[in-house]
């Protein structure tokens, strides 16, 4: 006869088993302090993104703030990773090199068994073997890793880099910027929004000017979590027939405050560009002497097929007042009886019959 007292039955089921309580000095013994192993850019212990578009510099400034922070002794370059999955091969003996002088490891797929696809499957083993703790793995660029235009696969990706994260170890994801910008000329991040959602940090990188020999770019923060900075401006060689040392050598952090205009001059001129056809729709109503707002976007809008919506956002993005008008201002706006709106131009464009003709068949 059996023993109902004697029976093993099993407990009811509640989330108690998975409780931290009582774990946190443990915790704490494996926590990292804070450190940058970018400078201001990425912190250790986090998720990092850069997205930028090709040629922007993006690995050569990734590379030089690493350097940095291995030269000053901040993080351990034997626990750098940096995989290199975007160089032709002369371009991957040049990083080699530089990883052989400087401490870190160099990493390529194809080259000593190491596999694309596999790659998720270290992290996995890094992380049961707690060998992810304080390992820093930099990832040049993140598409050849996974479908960044694939939600399922670049969230399913996301998911084992924040387990490898929350297992001490750090990540840093180069991408690429979408091939459009923004209505205000900004570069914008390309793919789902997975990564951007997953990662601690995410910066832009974008070219701001040329100046002779030099290129200006600039680092733009749009979420963090940290001390990182907002803002951070580098310049450097694009001497043509140099070295890619030679390239390296001559980064430098730039002029804030320059660079802060010349990034505002930019966005103006790329938006500028971008709103082209109806700036050019705008000036011929004025030169046609439709002065009166709403008279001016029906006949903008009668002859260049462009929505009366996206005129009055251009309309108004591009006036000036006649006190104070700026030479960058379209046209001037002035409020007459009944606060009736008119317009008179300033250094407008002219409008092309040929462009219209483009815009009304689609191209």
């Amino acid at each position: 006869m059996i023993n109902i007292d004697d029976a093993q039955i099993p407990a009811p089921f509640n989330l108690s088993k998975f409780s931290l309580r009582g774990k946190s000095e443990q915790m704490k013994l494996k926590m990292l302090k804070d450190c940058f192993v970018l400078d201001r850019i990425a912190i250790l212990g986090q998720a990092t993104v850069i997205y930028a578009k090709p040629n922007t510099g993006k690995t050569l400034l990734t590379l030089w703030m690493l350097v940095e922070s291995i030269k000053a002794r901040a993080i351990d370059g034997e626990r750098v990773f940096y995989v290199n999955a975007d160089d032709d091969y002369k371009g991957l003996v040049q990083k080699a090199e530089m990883a052989e002088q400087y401490g870190f490891h160099m990493l390529a797929p194809n080259h000593e068994g190491l596999k694309s696809n596999e790659l998720v499957g270290h992290l996995e083993q890094m992380v049961v073997d707690d060998t992810a703790r304080k390992s820093i793995i930099i990832l040049d660029t993140l598409k050849k890793f996974c479908d960044l235009m694939d939600k399922k696969r670049s969230g399913s990706f996301m998911t084992k880099a924040r387990e490898f994260v929350s297992n001490g170890g750090t990540m840093i994801l180069l991408a690429h910027t979408n091939k459009n910008r923004d209505a205000n000329g900004k570069a914008i991040f390309g793919g789902t929004s997975d990564v951007v959602d997953d990662c601690d940090c995410v910066f832009i990188l974008d070219e701001i000017a040329r100046e002779g020999n030099y290129k200006r770019v600039f680092f733009e923060n749009i979420k963090s979590r940290g001390d990182v900075a907002s803002e951070l401006a580098f310049k450097y060689s694009i001497e043509d027939g140099k070295h890619y040392q030679y390239r390296f050598d001559s980064v430098e952090m730039a002029d804030q405050i320059i660079t802060v205009q010349a990034k505002v001059d930019k966005e103006y001129w790329d938006g500028r560009d971008k709103n082209r056809l109806a700036i050019d729709a705008i000036t011929e109503a004025i030169e046609l002497e439709v002065n009166l707002k709403t008279e001016l976007i029906k006949v903008a809008h009668e002859h260049s097929g462009i929505s009366k919506s996206t005129l009055l956002k251009v309309l108004d993005r591009y006036k000036g007042k006649c006190i104070g008008f700026d030479t960058k201002d379209l046209w001037r706006e002035t409020t007459g009886v009944k606060n009736a709106k008119s317009y008179v131009l300033g250094n407008a464009p002219e409008a092309t019959k040929e462009q219209y003709s483009r815009h009304k068949d689609g191209e």
